[in-house]
């Protein structure tokens, strides 16, 4: 039997009309189920039941045990006794009249894509960073950075760093082993003007470290919900999460809802999947959901979009040196990368978020504004990358420091005003007579071992986008001839989808629709 992957060329990518359409029950595990969550475990939400007797009959009932209870939510995370897997266990639940909401226990994953280069900070001169210091350095603000941990003994370091915990281990060390969380609390507050390194955005900040991924870079929903919690209740005025789930979850929108209802300003991060839709929690109301933009002032291709999005920072592109300095434009900051200390260049929303978080320390340090508050400052002085105002592309566009802490210095934070463009000439249309697009040609398809790959070529550069009839659009703005996307699939999967690839001067094609069978 031949291992070699089998191809399909158009004669197998039939048009849509021709193929049978995916029956509704058919939940196709593509983009929406193949999240991983923790085994055996759900998360039950059961309201009105001060002495217990609700919990403690669904549990004799369904067979579970207690393994927590997260404080002020009413959300218990409970393992299953019996056979059931954990959706089966939910399905059952989620028809009990005692059972206000059941969940499985999400495994939530860090949003950045890493890659070292040693360079300049070009991230903090697109915000205003430098000139916002003469203002505010972030002195008695607490932020905390829910991640996986932190770690202070680098060269260049913190000056405030707190006693924090680890949520995901289950004690008082919060260690950085992994990287990402040092590089995100370098961000908002590394050592300045110490003759060593990086500097931060908000430096005299304090930085409280807040462990609820692993030390490979995931968590779940009751480790970050519990950090949450924990953070507001220490008095952390910003939480950052550098992180995110495609999945919503009623535990995590609780504990965000609490610590907003605390005076905590939210931060989060989009993610990085290509998608038309956000992550989770930066989509919920009470978090500030940020997207990353590149070294030219657009967003990153990689940035995901939609309703929820609200600002932009830097986050980086390391496919381009747009600034020309002579290194990929990633975001960089001290950190750890194979056990040993170093300063990288990374890329991500997970980069983006910390941009976000500290200038709203910096303005917290003007006075004690709420959390909406600071989010009209934070809107009032953006610069608009997209259309004029908010839109799903970049929410009201690209922060600016030094604006935000001259607002919130004069104190007029009723509304937000109108944001003002990055340059004038970036608002007008480009001077061109190209009006036509892009052929899409040559298409082809094919799949291997639980993946699948597209293929096709355009008669000049342009994107490379594909739009899933259920679940959106994926895929790169970088502008090439020759088109390729991959993605994993399960075996027996039936796609429909079209391609779209857009030229330099704007113009679209749209070639489909189509249908591979995996």
């Amino acid at each position: 039997m031949l291992s070699r992957p089998s191809f399909w060329h158009l004669s197998v990518l039939l048009p849509l009309s021709a193929c049978t359409s995916i029956e509704s029950e058919m939940h196709a595990p593509l983009l929406m189920d193949t999240e991983a969550y923790v085994a055996r475990e759900v998360l039950v939400g059961i309201d009105h039941d001060s002495d217990g007797s609700r919990l403690q009959s669904v549990k004799r009932d369904f067979g579970l045990t207690d393994l927590e209870q997260l404080p002020h939510l009413g959300v218990h995370r409970l393992q299953i006794d019996g056979p059931e897997e954990a959706k089966e266990m939910i399905d059952l639940l989620r028809h009990d009249d005692r059972v206000a909401f059941a969940e499985p226990n999400y495994m939530v994953f860090a949003s950045s894509n890493p890659d070292p280069y040693v360079s300049f900070q070009w991230n903090v001169d697109r915000i205003g960073g430098q000139e916002a210091l003469s203002y505010s350095r972030g002195e008695g603000i607490t932020v905390a950075v829910l991640d996986t941990g932190v770690r202070s003994d680098g060269p260049d370091g913190f000056d405030r760093l707190l006693n924090g915990y680890d949520f995901y281990y289950g004690d008082s060390d919060p260690t950085d082993y992994d990287g990402h969380g040092t590089f995100v609390a370098g961000t908002i507050a590394q050592s300045t003007d110490n003759g060593v390194g990086v500097m931060g955005i908000a430096p005299d900040a304090s930085i409280l470290p807040v462990k609820v991924l692993s030390d490979q870079g995931y968590g779940d929903i009751s480790a970050i919900s519990n950090g949450i919690i924990w953070s507001a209740n220490q008095g952390a005025q910003v939480i950052n999460m550098s992180l995110g789930s495609a999945y919503p979850s009623q535990t995590l929108e609780r504990a965000c809802n609490y610590a907003y209802e605390q005076g905590a300003v939210l931060v989060a991060a989009t993610g990085n999947e290509y998608a038309s839709q956000i992550n989770y929690p930066a989509a919920y109301d009470t978090v500030i959901g940020v997207g990353a933009s590149r070294a030219d002032n657009t967003r990153a291709g990689y940035s995901n979009t939609g309703y929820g999005i609200d600002f932009m920072a830097p986050g980086g592109d390391l496919s381009r040196d747009q600034n020309n300095d002579g290194y990929a434009d990633g975001v960089l900051q001290e950190t750890i990368e194979g056990g040993q200390w170093t300063y990288a260049f990374w890329e991500g929303t997970s980069m983006a978020a910390p941009h976000v978080a500290a200038t709203a320390a910096l303005i917290l340090a003007q006075r004690d504004y709420t959390p909406d508050e600071v989010y009209n400052i934070l809107a009032s002085t953006t610069r608009d990358m997209h259309t004029a105002g908010y839109d799903t592309e970049t929410g009201y566009g690209l922060i600016h420091a030094e604006a935000a802490l001259a607002l919130a210095v004069r104190g007029d934070v009723s509304t937000p005003e109108t944001t003002a463009p990055i340059e004038e000439e970036e608002q007008t249309s480009p001077e061109t007579s190209d009006l036509t697009p892009p052929t899409i040609q040559d298409v082809q398809g094919w799949a291997d071992q639980g993946s699948f790959t597209i293929q096709w070529t355009t008669n000049e550069p342009a994107s490379s986008y594909i739009d899933f009839e259920d679940y959106g659009v994926y895929g790169t703005d970088d502008l090439t001839t020759r088109h390729t996307l991959r993605f994993q699939a399960p075996r027996g999967l039936l796609l429909n989808f079209s391609l779209l690839s857009t030229d330099e001067a704007g113009n679209t094609s749209e070639d489909g629709p189509w249908s591979l069978q995996l």
